[in-house]
């Protein structure tokens, strides 16, 4: 009896005091302490992995795991690189957080906050090495025996002998650069540098200095030698030196370098060695420059691979600003539109500070001491092939086509080969938008919309005809599930055979190997298996250095599985026909992968729903899978989504997919309100984690399930010239299905919620059905007459292109489809309204015009119909990711207004009386 006494106590005590404690929902305050992994690097060898773990709100972490277990926890670092050699890792050092917030609250001037630092770890040695005020910091990709870095340049000592005390004292300009020797951990510093340039392969280190005094300036250049870990001057001229580079092995190097005095100043080019002082190649004068150009300032230097070219940038001269001779109110002060303009002034303006600085690309032959111009005024976009060792290069014209291109929406060019060696260019293709080279220019390959085909034609002269690559073939190379009123995109290139030999192209699901010469018969190098499976099959770079697709090499492939939406990873080789070999397939979505450079080691990402993508590792296999991240372990403390797969036929007869989050503790029996959420297609996203965050724009699902709604989000297909009747037609189908299929789902209270695109389907939803007891919608176009003609502020584009040709598919213009743009408007039918709208459009939106949501809620007001407007000033189309009280704002006032019209709380202050503008910053109304 006693032991059973005994047992009964223990069971009691257990049930009462021993079990797990209940997980509780997730609550806006969670979300700061919420982490996110960013950066992932595996260092050469592959011994050692490092990332970022950083909380949404105050310090996070730089972890550094080296062998099985030994974790190195760095706080607040960041961007963070391992040596090439895999000895030490550099990174930098955040200010906490608190400090920089105490040092604004102060209103420490921006350039008193205090700085970042930089921090070196050595393995082996149990320290690391900080040093103040970092403003950058490099490591060679070879060679890394110093560790090269700037900080703030520390004010000069005070000379206050008398012979100096009354001499005004010229403040000497740039940065002070700091030389860190790896193996003993002494320093070199060397003050007021204002140019730097560190040689890939760290032999040498070349940096200019600029002593100002009251005669003039003068820049003085040296080399440093990583070796021996000496420096010397190489140069030293008045005037102004620029844009100091080097080659490779670091024995080469160039600058631009100007001896005017005035602001605009004409630069020219010079070249030297560490054994031969520098000379001027390139000025306004040399032989085959354009008549009144120059190297430009504006434009990039750099070394070809093998140090045998030297490209950069010319334009016209600058010259003097003339002399202002008028008052600012004497001056007109207009814009001025012309219907013949290749840009509407609106991108013009946009665009006007790139433009001012564009250059057109130009070599110089080292060898042969010559120059070419390879860019110009038409053929303004170059680049080059091979790394910059090719003989030719490729560019582009758009400027026939940019006119037009406000209402096309496609970019459309004329392509051309270049002979860098002579600059004479060859049109190769014209009036296409998807071409590309070849990876040392032999061929190039387009994709034509009129047959949708892939073609491809040689660069050599002797061999001009086209060869149509896959007009025969069985398969279609286009977006098969396009439903705009443009041509469909096609899946892409894979890349090419060694030698140019082969290209390689997706189809929806394979891969095929294509003779670009023609003579050799299309293969289907995975033959057929992803359309026979309905996975798609994508090839995965792990070398970003390699221009080309080893044949005889493995590969690996990323799979991703249509009717399952799992993901994972496949292996083959590109030179057989074979069905590939399967690593990994799982309910997961896969990413990241990068691969140690010289190690068959992996770092990928795997994510679930319920599964954080945190860090893995693994050998080339997939095998021996090791998690190294385990970034919110509390996630195991909160109620958390569980999702499934909806299918359902719509009104217009499609069969259509859907995800339905609901809560992991729910309750059959209950009744749970329901929040509808879409954009286009999202299905595949099944498998696809999202962590608690303050909102954008859009409802954040593990928060919303975790707080007793569900979440339903279904696909949407389009009919052209019908956009809301598309929406209604798929998202109301979904409803009442699961409405008549889930019994837990309250049909009584059910909301939408979308964000552009989205928030005008709920713009127009409302107008057509009473179903849905709120809805709120973000950046909503309501009258697509006017938006029209409007403009996306971001770039100055017309909004044209996008009704006739892309998202909002109307399929034509105002004037031959007016009936399709006033039918698919929701303000000619705000009479219609019901359900009370909650709107986010705010006053600095650079994709949807403002006054888009402006137009729907006086409409609705005049009405006298429920509507709000949340408007946060000076942010764009979404809220800024930076903008935390906003977008916590965001989320308590849309979280307030479901949990009022879908679970009967109080109306809050903002909602019930409205926040006058004179209490505005003072009452939030919560």
């Amino acid at each position: 009896m006693r032991r059973i006494a005994l047992l009964l106590l223990s069971f009691v005590y257990l049930s009462v005091f021993g079990q797990e404690p209940a997980k509780k929902p997730i609550s806006i305050d969670d979300f700061g302490s919420w982490n996110t992994l960013n950066n992932p690097i595996i260092s050469n060898d592959g011994n050692r992995i490092a990332f970022e773990q950083n909380p949404q709100k105050g310090d996070g972490m730089l972890i550094v795991k080296s062998g099985k277990s030994d974790f190195d926890t760095i706080p607040r670092g960041n961007k963070a690189e391992f040596s090439p050699d895999n000895n030490f890792i550099v990174f930098s050092i955040k200010q906490p957080e608190d400090s920089i917030r105490k040092a604004k609250l102060d209103k420490v001037k921006k350039e008193d906050i205090p700085k970042d630092s930089l921090g070196i770890r050595i393995f082996g040695r149990n320290e690391v090495k900080k040093f103040p005020k970092l403003k950058s910091f490099k490591i060679p990709e070879e060679n890394a025996r110093w560790i090269a870095f700037t900080v703030e340049s520390a004010p000069a000592p005070k000379d206050t002998t008398e012979n100096n005390s009354k001499k005004k004292k010229e403040k000497q300009e740039g940065d002070d650069l700091v030389l860190f020797q790896v193996e003993t951990g002494d320093t070199l510093m060397f003050r007021n540098v204002s140019d730097w340039s560190y040689a890939k392969k760290g032999e040498s280190l070349f940096f200019s200095r600029e002593l100002k005094d009251s005669t003039g300036t003068v820049s003085s250049l040296f080399a440093f030698d990583t070796s021996t870990g000496q420096s010397s001057k190489i140069y030293s001229e008045e005037g102004w030196l620029k844009k100091l580079t080097s080659d490779e092995a670091g024995s080469r190097f160039a600058f631009l370098f100007s001896q005017d005095t005035i602001k605009e100043k004409v630069y020219s080019l010079y070249l030297g060695t560490v054994d031969k002082t520098p000379e001027e190649i390139v000025d306004g004068y040399t032989g085959g420059i354009p008549v009144g150009w120059t190297p430009s300032e504006n434009g990039n230097l750099n070394f070809s691979e093998d140090g045998t070219k030297l490209f950069f940038g010319t334009a016209k001269a600058p010259e003097p600003a003339p002399k202002d001779t008028l008052l600012d109110e004497e001056k007109p002060k207009l814009d001025i539109w012309n219907w013949q303009d290749l840009k509407i002034q609106p991108q013009q303006k946009v665009e006007a500070d790139r433009e001012k600085k564009r250059t057109y690309l130009a070599v110089y032959h080292i060898g042969l001491n010559r120059f070419i111009q390879l860019a110009d005024p038409q053929v303004r976009d170059v680049s080059t092939l091979e790394k910059g060792n090719g003989d030719l290069a490729f560019g582009y014209n758009e400027l026939p086509y940019l006119r037009e291109s406000s209402w096309t929406g496609t970019r459309n060019r004329d392509y051309y080969v270049i002979d860098v060696k002579s600059g004479i260019k060859r049109e190769i293709a014209d009036c296409q938008s998807y071409v590309r080279i070849s990876p040392q220019g032999k061929y190039v390959v387009w994709y034509e919309p009129a047959d949708s085909s892939f073609y491809t034609r040689s660069t050599d002269i002797n061999r001009l005809e086209a060869v149509s690559l896959t007009k025969i073939l069985p398969v279609n190379f286009y977006d098969e599930r396009n439903d705009t009123p443009m041509d469909p995109r096609p899946y892409g290139i894979a890349g090419w055979s060694e030698d140019d030999r082969f290209v390689y192209i997706y189809d929806r699901f394979d891969i095929w190997k294509l003779d670009p010469a023609g003579e050799r018969v299309p293969v289907n190098i995975t033959n057929t298996y992803g359309r026979r499976n309905q996975i798609r099959l994508r090839y995965v770079n792990l070398d970003s250095d390699l221009e080309h697709i080893p044949s005889d090499e493995p590969a690996l492939l990323s799979a991703f599985d249509e009717q399952t939406m799992t993901g994972g990873f496949f292996q083959t080789r590109f030179g057989i026909v074979a069905d590939p070999e399967l690593l990994a397939m799982e309910k997961n979505q896969f990413g990241g992968v990068k691969k140690a450079k010289n190690a068959d080691k992996l770092i990928w990402t795997k994510e679930s729903v319920s599964e954080f993508p945190d860090l893995w590792c693994s050998d080339l296999n997939f095998m021996k899978s090791e998690q190294i991240s385990n970034a919110n372990p509390q996630q195991e403390n909160f109620i958390w989504p569980k999702v499934q797969m909806v299918e359902w036929t719509s009104f217009s007869g499609e069969k259509l997919q859907g995800l339905l989050y609901f809560p992991e503790n729910l309750d059959p029996g209950e009744k749970y309100p329901m929040v509808i959420y879409f954009y286009e297609r999202s299905s595949e996203g099944l498998f696809r984690h999202q962590h608690p965050a303050p909102s954008r724009s859009t409802i954040n699902r593990p928060f919303y399930t975790s707080n007793g709604y569900i979440v339903f989000v279904p696909d949407i297909t389009y009919k052209e010239g019908y956009p809301g009747q598309s929406a209604y037609n798929a998202i109301v189908s979904g409803t009442q299905y699961l409405t008549n299929t889930f019994p837990y789902i309250d049909e009584k209270r059910m909301a939408l919620q979308g964000q552009s695109w989205g928030g005008y389907q709920i713009a127009y939803l409302i107008t057509q059905t009473d179903l849905y007891a709120a809805a709120m919608a973000g950046a909503p176009v309501s009258n697509m007459t006017s938006a029209y003609g409007g403009i996306r502020w971001q770039t100055g584009m017309s909004r044209m292109f996008q009704y006739e040709q892309t998202q909002s598919r109307i399929g034509g213009t105002l004037w031959e489809k007016p009936l399709h743009y006033i039918e698919n408007s929701p303000l000619f039918y705000a009479p219609k309204v019901n359900t009370p709208l909650l709107m986010m459009h705010n006053d600095d939106d650079g994709a949807v015009p403002w006054y888009q949501g402006i137009e729907y809620f006086v409409a609705l007001r005049r009405l006298d119909k429920p509507v709000w407007m949340l408007s946060y000033n000076g942010e764009p189309h979404n809220l800024n990711a930076a903008s935390w009280a906003n977008r916590v704002d965001l989320s308590k006032r849309m979280y307030q207004f479901f949990n009022h019209y879908l679970k009967g709380e109080p109306m809050p202050e903002w909602m019930e009386k409205g926040v006058p503008a004179v209490e505005k910053g003072e009452n939030l109304g919560y």
